[in-house]
């Protein structure tokens, strides 16, 4: 089969590899489509620990069932699916809770297993018992399928923030993340929903998708620039949904007394240390939240959503590449032009 096998930062070819096939307990999947997001540019331009070259990555995959092994039951060959990224080791006290994302041992497709940059993939026994393999409706857009991974790490985000009608709320950064953060808030009748970044390509997608106000920032204090374009009130809801430190700090700056901040997206781990005056926190009820990747419940949530036309979905996907194309893919994701960018593997 064909596979895009990742062997140094910048040096992924696709080669011809052996197929794989389903054991005990696993589902083989024929490869549909395969979405990249940012950790997967991350990984093309730099390296990650946990993918030991030559290794496959991709983790926002749909596919069909091509064959499932002995012992697995439910999944029917044919159908088609979404795979949840996180594999629990089943033991720990996350796993109890079925909070495989916060697993002690926590493995993932893409990068501890082979993801899906390939013409078909494995999905391993644990995943499958965990409930990993979500089938879809046959008539679905597989391009529409592949936003479910990454809006369901959003949704998982915003569970703590539990935005409500009339607050307002402003999101850092207009990438895909920000975009479908944006659109959640939009469709929970948040009032005014802010996106703040420095592309003006970017938040011209504000605009079009119809989610929110957009407000570039530039060379100034993007706390005065957001609250001179918002009326001058502070806010109920931030998220931060670009890697950027200065952003966690205006993110904080810009909270009223009860508000939720989302530290969304990570930093770069050189520097990740952000001084925080903990007394603002403290005498204005200000709470703080981390987020990271997702659960099988926040899959089929997502899932819901993006079956509904209440917000545009078929234009989250600017660009479409076959798997022989995915470095023209990696180039538009790294230049951060359109929105979602994703891989045909039929």
């Amino acid at each position: 089969m064909k596979a895009a096998v990742y062997h140094a930062p910048k040096d992924v070819r696709v080669e011809d590899v052996p197929a794989p096939e389903a054991g005990e307990g696993e589902v083989l999947l024929r490869v549909l489509r395969c979405a990249v997001c940012g950790t997967d540019k991350r990984i093309y331009l730099h390296g990650q620990k946990n993918v030991v070259p030559p290794a496959i990555t991709g983790h926002e995959i749909v596919g069909e069932i091509a064959a499932v092994g002995a012992g697995v039951t439910g999944l029917e060959t044919g159908k088609r699916c979404i795979v949840v990224t996180a594999v629990g080791c089943g033991k720990c006290v996350y796993c109890s809770r079925q909070q495989y994302n916060l697993c002690e041992d926590f493995k993932a497709l893409g990068y501890d297993y082979k993801g899906g940059f390939a013409e078909y993939v494995v999905v391993p026994a644990a995943a499958v018992a965990q409930g990993n393999v979500i089938q879809i409706p046959d008539d679905m857009d597989p391009d529409r399928a592949a936003l479910v991974e990454p809006l369901s790490c959003c949704l998982n985000g915003q569970e703590y923030l539990d935005p409500g009608e009339g607050e307002r709320a402003v999101v850092f950064g207009a990438g895909p993340i920000g975009l479908m953060h944006a659109g959640i808030l939009t469709a929970r009748k948040c009032s005014p929903v802010i996106v703040a970044d420095v592309s003006a390509e970017r938040l011209e997608f504000v605009r079009e998708f119809g989610i929110g106000q957009p407000v570039q920032t530039g060379s100034g204090d993007p706390v005065e620039q957001v609250l001179e374009e918002s009326g001058g009130e502070k806010f109920d809801v931030i998220i931060t949904a670009c890697s950027v430190k200065a952003v966690q700090d205006a993110a904080l700056r810009l909270a009223r007394k009860k508000a939720r901040v989302s530290f969304f997206a990570g930093i770069p781990k050189d520097d990740p240390v952000l001084p925080i005056d903990t007394n603002h926190l403290h005498y204005n009820e200000i709470s703080v939240f981390g987020a990271f990747a997702s659960t099988v419940r926040h899959y089929h949530q997502a899932l819901e959503m993006v079956r509904r036309a209440d917000l545009p979905w078929e234009r989250f996907v600017t660009h479409k590449f076959k798997l022989e194309e995915i470095t023209r893919a990696f180039d538009v994701i790294a230049a951060g032009q359109g929105i979602k960018v994703v891989i045909d593997c039929e």
